[in-house]
């Protein structure tokens, strides 16, 4: 902590809008802080006033009729928890939850803080892209942006004066199916390639489908130009052409732990073992 050396004071606002104002006063020097993991393991010397988000009550998943709301300071580990949650996709999403990082970090990592902070291998922003989630935010107004769309916005811009405070899950019926796939060194490791797929199929017709991956090394996205080829094609035809598809088309590139050819192996195998899992 000694990299924060220069925090000169701490807030804990008890309303959102005391929230948002202090962070307008204070401005590049303040820090939102929900679980607080990014400011450990990235610790910024230039940050004098932390916003703590501990007494908003932002810590939540919430059956809301239509979709369900997840609070900026619920961790993975209350997802993953949460029986509202687990009745989604067959309980598939929350055994995804659980499966991320080592208990220590699913306890820390937050929705709101994950969002916000867009990591190049987060698996949360992969996940809540695959579902097409919304982002709510306050900035003295509340906002509800489709997370694809705010990630393609200047969002950092926007949150320099505003607050995450959920984000929503729509609630899918049965006829959709969810998987991810992850590659990484050990149970705990971040992810080298992760994907994530949300597909709607009535007989045997992929009717609806949308495709994310993310630590391509850069951040999660969605595969537009997959789910365009998926799109209306017969789920039992297309699992054989999907390697080849998914393979060239990946927008991937090689990093010290991973070269490009390396990814773009990965995307085709978890592209036809999501759609394999969907016709089980």
């Amino acid at each position: 902590m000694l990299k924060l050396k220069n925090v000169a004071e701490c807030f804990y606002p008890k309303t959102i809008d005391d929230a948002v104002s202090i962070l307008k006063e204070k401005g590049d020097k303040a820090k939102v802080v929900g679980g607080g993991l990014h400011l450990t393991v990235f610790p910024n010397p230039q940050i004098e006033y932390l916003i703590f988000l501990d007494n908003l009550d932002l810590n939540y998943v919430r059956d809301e009729g239509k979709y369900i709301s997840i609070g900026a300071t619920t961790t993975i580990t209350d997802a993953a928890n949460s029986k509202t949650l687990n009745e989604l996709f067959d309980g598939k999403l929350s055994q995804s939850l659980s499966l991320i990082a080592s208990e220590l970090l699913r306890n820390q990592i937050t929705f709101g803080g994950s969002v916000a902070q867009r990591e190049p291998y987060s698996d949360i922003a992969t996940i809540l892209l695959s579902l097409d989630a919304d982002v709510v935010y306050f900035d003295g107004s509340t906002h509800t942006e489709n997370l694809n769309d705010f990630y393609k916005s200047d969002f950092r811009e926007k949150l320099k004066t505003g607050i995450i405070t959920e984000v929503r899950i729509k609630k899918f019926d049965k006829l959709y199916k969810f998987g991810i796939e992850r590659h990484v060194r050990n149970a705990t490791d971040i992810s080298l390639l992760n994907m994530a797929m949300l597909g709607k199929i009535e007989d045997n017709v992929i009717e609806e489908i949308i495709v994310s991956y993310g630590s391509r090394p850069m951040p999660a996205e969605r595969f537009s130009a997959l789910e365009d080829f998926l799109r209306g094609k017969k789920l039992d035809e297309v699992i054989t052409q999907v390697y080849n598809f998914a393979k060239e088309h990946a927008d991937v590139k090689g990093d010290v732990r991973k070269d490009e050819a390396y990814r773009r192996e990965l995307t085709g195998i978890f592209a036809k073992r999501l759609l394999e899992s969907f016709g089980r």
